[in-house]
């Protein structure tokens, strides 16, 4: 995962609107007369170059800051029609993401950033600016755009013919579907919550899936009258009672029924792995539900494979086969993450692909992906190195295969998104992830390791900012973590049809009572939801994938950090206060069925070196020293995979790497001193490396940094 894409997590959308499209471009609109024609005003910078090329055509260059393009002030009154700043404009060299602002003021500018596609031709842009033109209530107010890089390199964007107008039909009918959209979400969340808090008279007590049956077993509980065992598949709701089957139970207090492994449906075949069952009555109005719904306790796995785990906590993450595989030798890594894009799916077979059968149906599998993936996971099990893999799900547009990409994206997945949730509200797109899913599993759960081996999946990518990367939309924290789960027993599930011994883990910023923006989550609200839904629904093995940067990315002296703080309402979590994670997964209630600690992983982060200056490579090193003694006094911390192992010219001047850069141009991919003391840690040389630290950070001993008082966790 690359910084600089962490990094536009500050520059996320509120104008959910910005719709752009190049499909726009050729739109002509009825009410083309109502629109008013705007005048750029060049402005000038220290950041940026900004000229008129040709007539009315204006060029733009950052230089690599923000830039600013003015329109004048309004001559024209506007009616009340007028909503939307529409312009055409050319980018080949990679803006992506814009502000409009009234008067330049970029005050709450991360939560009005839209995102601009590249185009290599001129393309339209339009957005609704009906909330920024109430804001010119002066003669002499004025609209702007803020044009921000997607990289710490220049950006060249021209544009043209920019103007205001009313909202087109199409547009109009967008609002209109947004609305009804809003309005669902709202009624599902109270749905959601009360389902979650109320207290029900019967249960459903265990399920437990075999080769071909599923069990389900529960106690009515003395509840009279009829009662009926309804079956949600994952694809549907169960506060929307979108029951796939619905069986009536006898008179028997408690019961045992058994269900077909595989449902024929008229869609096609669907595995019961993945449904839900709960109980209900019959009335007038329908069903009522009379327990909480249950997923599978039991999984019965096709290989018994051995139990592996950490051998110690030194790991690497985004590993991938490069020349320096020397590393996980000369480090003692005995873990890896690696990231897999779902990309490589498709529902067409082509020359390069591998074909493959899922409940009935054919799908493919990029050849040259997976193979490059084979290399790795071969390389990483002759190493016996635990392997969790991170799961990415790019939208549509990222697909070769334009229809696979449609089903794989949620349907109400914004374009501010890196990265999409899956989608899993039709038949189709379930089966379609699900599919993906038990290819990798099967192949990389094999006894004899032909492929190499998964033990772990983490879930996408820092959900708590999800917006940016598991985007499924503007959803409140509990509609999120309802889809999220989902996903999440998918791959649990999916998994332990192979091997009983797969966790599926949780992925998490360095915010924890703090949040990115309103459209982002506090990670511990996450985490107590999903320990909610594990409570109501039956447990699983989940783990926790967990990113504590320090407060600044670019700061690696992170024992400077003022919004991590040693107790449960900390903003952050960050190296400084690791005792607060520690706390929050050994407390009882995070126990896996009350008795088993969790996993958690550190799986994304390290110091900054600003440069490769003397200093700067010494207070990385030193920021290094301090987090894995930070991580070593806490035993409810399993693994640090370290990111980066090298620095990249793509992650917008950071250099978190402990190598250099691949090309730097006096040694490249060249060791840091930041290696050097990952190397030592939980090795005799540790405290020998380790010394130069002390000073740097100001201390006298290690036990100083050490946070020893209990911490709350309510």
């Amino acid at each position: 995962m690359s910084i600089i894409e962490k990094l536009f997590l500050l520059f996320t959308s509120v104008l959910l609107s910005a719709s752009c499209s190049n499909a726009q471009q050729n739109v002509s609109f009825s009410n083309e007369r109502q629109s008013i024609s705007l005048t750029i005003t060049p402005s000038t910078g220290n950041d940026f170059r900004f000229k008129e090329v040709e007539k009315g055509v204006f060029e733009v260059t950052t230089g690599p800051g923000n830039a600013t393009i003015r329109f004048a002030p309004l001559k024209t009154a506007l009616s009340d029609e007028i909503a939307v700043l529409s312009f055409e404009y050319f980018c080949a060299s990679g803006m992506e993401f814009m502000v409009v602002t009234v008067n330049d003021d970029q005050a709450r500018m991360e939560e009005n950033m839209i995102r601009m596609p590249v185009a290599e031709g001129w393309s339209t842009f339009s957005v609704d600016v009906s909330d920024k033109l109430k804001q010119l209530k002066n003669p002499a107010d004025y609209l702007s755009l803020l044009v921000v890089p997607n990289a710490a390199k220049p950006t060249t964007l021209r544009i043209r013919n920019p103007r205001l107008r009313p909202h087109t039909e199409k547009e109009q009918e967008q609002s209109r579907l947004k609305a009804e959209r809003e309005e669902r979400e709202k009624r599902m969340n109270n749905d959601l919550n009360s389902y979650l808090r109320k207290d029900y008279p019967c249960e459903v007590s265990a399920v437990s899936i075999h080769a071909d049956k599923v069990v389900v077993k529960g106690d009515r509980k003395g509840l009279p009258g009829d009662l009926y065992l309804c079956e949600v598949a994952m694809f549907g709701d169960l506060t929307e009672l979108d029951f796939l089957t619905v069986e009536k139970i006898g008179a028997v207090k408690e019961f045992s029924m058994e269900f077909d492994r595989f449902a024929d449906t008229k869609d096609g075949r669907y595995d019961r792995l993945y449904s839900r069952w709960v109980l209900a009555q019959k009335s007038q109005k329908g069903h009522l539900i009379c327990s909480r719904g249950h997923y599978a306790d039991e999984v019965e796995a096709l290989y018994d494979l051995p139990h592996e785990v950490v051998r110690s906590k030194k790991g690497i993450g985004g590993f991938g086969k490069n020349g320096f595989e020397s590393d996980i030798d000369d480090l003692q890594a005995t873990s890896v993450t690696v990231n897999i894009w779902l990309g490589f799916m498709s529902l067409s077979p082509s020359g390069n692909a591998i074909p493959f059968d899922y409940n009935g149906k054919t799908y493919y599998a990029n050849r040259k992906t997976i193979e490059g993936l084979d290399n790795t996971l071969r390389f990483t099990a002759s190493k016996d190195m635990i392997v969790s893999a991170i799961i990415l799900i790019p939208p549509a547009r990222s697909f070769t295969d334009a229809k696979t990409g449609a089903l794989f994206e949620h349907p109400d997945f914004n374009q501010a998104g890196i990265y999409s949730m899956p989608n899993m509200t039709t038949f189709e797109s379930l089966n379609l992830y699900a599919a993906a899913i038990d290819f990798l599993a099967s192949r990389y759960s094999r006894p004899d390791k032909q492929y190499g081996r998964i033990h772990h999946w983490i879930a996408h990518n820092e959900v708590d900012a999800g917006w940016v990367w598991t985007n499924a939309g503007i959803k409140t924290p509990l509609r999120f973590m309802d889809i999220y789960v989902k996903s999440m027993r998918l791959l649990y599930y999916t998994a332990r049809k192979y091997s009983p011994h797969p966790e599926v883990l949780i992925t998490l910023t360095h915010y924890w009572q703090g949040r990115h923006n309103e459209y982002c989550y506090p990670a511990a609200q996450l985490l107590e939801l999903l320990l909610d839904y594990t409570e109501v629904e039956g447990d699983f093995k989940w783990g926790v994938a967990h990113h504590p940067y320090p407060q600044s990315l670019f700061e690696p002296k992170a024992w400077l950090d003022d919004q991590a703080t040693f107790d449960y309402n900390t903003p952050l979590v960050t190296f400084k206060n690791l005792e607060v994670l520690d706390a929050w997964i050994k407390q009882p209630r995070a126990q896996y069925k009350g008795k088993e600690k969790r996993t958690l992983y550190l799986s994304e982060q390290n110091p900054n070196s600003k440069d490769y200056s003397g200093e700067a490579l010494k207070e990385q090193a030193a920021g290094m020293a301090y987090a894995l003694k930070k991580m070593e006094a806490c035993s409810g911390i399993d693994a640090y995979q370290m990111h980066g192992w090298f620095d990249q010219r793509a992650e917008g001047g950071l250099r978190i790497g402990i190598r250099r850069f691949r090309d730097d141009e006096t040694d490249p991919g060249g060791r840091k001193p930041a290696w050097f003391v990952f190397q030592a840690f939980g090795t005799d040389k540790e405290e020998e490396v380790f010394e130069f630290a002390k000073p740097v950070i100001g201390i006298d001993n290690w036990n100083q940094i050490i946070y020893k008082s209990p911490i709350q966790i309510p």
